[in-house]
Parts: structure tokens; C-alpha cells; sequence
């Protein structure tokens, strides 16, 4: 699979993130470089961290089956994610688990997901669940409001000078879905994540992204 960013902006970022304890791993975004669509996620979970790339293990699985329903193949989207790298939590036994990323983890990542966005554009950005919403829209969206609705909107984008996001200059289509993996948690969401795939898949048909 093919990464828009190069080596050495991927080592960079692996550097950055390493300096967090409880992050781990390194997964970059892959996929085509014209992209149908650009699904940008939460962060990789243990399983993705451990092979180095987005997606795999059940959410995965979860995923392969809403493309197959979108006409779609993994070679014809770009993965990415709001954050690179694994963030876990130890428990009282000391094993880790999957958590949410904290807002300093985000905000390290933005300039590599700015970077990936900025060279696509004028594709459709799918965000993957709130995490990979509220990365492009603000911390006030939430998915349960939005899921399903092709929006027209700015993104928020990583001011190095500043250090703090600001809106792009220019509007980017989005159509935000839950995420697979809390899809396969609550199986009472499924009628709307299908009734939502069938959204995305008629403004597919409507539009020109491909």
C-alpha cells in the first residue's frame, strides 16, 4: 500500500510520538493516492500497531464488509487516522488496553494527517467515530448528530506558528459513520450504520470522486 507522506516526514513523526509513554507503535496512512474516499479514524489499536499497518483484526473485518457494500476495495481509499501510534492504559494487573487519545496525542499528529489532507482535498473525507470527527470539525460535533449527512465545511488544521488548529481556508465534503468497531460493540446501532452506508453509497454514485 502506498503512503502520501515520505520517509523522513514518517520518521519524524514516529520521533514525536515516541516521546509519550503510553503510545505505542507506529501506523502511517496507506492506501491509494487517488482515492475514492479518505476514512480518517481514532488511532491504531494493538493489533495494528503490531503489524504497522491501519485496520486490521475484527474492526477490520467490519470495515472490509461496509466497503464490499460501497463497491469499494481497500486500493481504491486512503486510511489515516487521527493519531499514529497505539494509545493504551495499564490495569491493575498490568495488562494494557485500548483508550481514547488525549488531546496533547492529537494535536501531536496534526501535521501529519494536515499534511495527507492538504494533498487530498478535493476528496471525500469519511471521519471514522467522534475521535476522527471532532480531529476535523471541533471538540462540539458530535457523531451521533451528524452521522450519515454529507457536510460541506472547513477543517481544522494544525498552526505550527500558533499551536493551536485553525479553520482551513477552504470548505472539504465529509460524511461522518460511527466507527466499525462500536458498530460491533452495539449491534442496536446496525440498522442506521447500514441505512448510512446506503447514504454514502448514493452520493458516490452522485458525485465524481473517482
Amino acid at each position: 500500500m502506498a503512503t502520501l507522506l515520505t520517509a523522513s516526514q514518517q520518521a519524524a513523526g514516529r520521533d514525536l510520538l515516541s516521546q509519550f509513554d503510553c503510545l505505542e507503535g507506529y501506523v502511517p496512512g496507506e492506501g491509494s493516492l487517488k482515492p475514492v474516499l479518505v476514512m480518517v479514524s481514532e488511532a491504531p489499536g494493538k493489533v495494528e500497531a503490531e503489524v504497522g499497518h491501519p485496520f486490521q483484526g475484527p474492526a477490520g473485518s467490519e470495515l472490509n464488509r461496509w466497503l464490499a457494500e460501497l463497491n469499494l476495495t481497500r486500493d481504491q481509499i486512503y486510511l489515516t487516522g487521527a493519531v499514529r501510534s497505539r494509545p493504551f492504559k495499564v490495569g491493575a494487573a498490568g495488562r494494557k488496553s485500548d483508550r481514547r487519545p488525549t488531546r496533547a496525542e492529537v494535536e501531536a499528529s496534526a501535521p501529519w494527517l494536515d499534511m495527507e489532507l492538504r494533498q487530498l482535498h478535493d476528496r471525500l473525507l469519511v471521519p471514522l467515530g467522534n475521535t476522527g470527527l471532532q480531529r476535523l470539525l471541533g471538540p462540539k460535533v458530535k457523531i451521533s448528530a451528524v452521522h450519515g449527512q454529507l457536510i460541506q465545511a472547513p477543517i481544522r488544521q494544525w498552526s505550527i506558528q500558533d499551536q493551536a488548529f485553525e479553520p482551513s481556508a477552504s470548505n472539504y465534503s465529509i460524511f461522518p459513520l460511527y466507527h466499525p468497531s462500536y458498530s460491533r460493540r452495539f449491534k442496536q446501532i446496525l440498522p442506521t450504520v447500514e441505512a448510512d452506508l446506503a447514504a454514502l453509497k448514493q452520493v458516490l454514485q452522485t458525485n465524481q470522486w473517482d
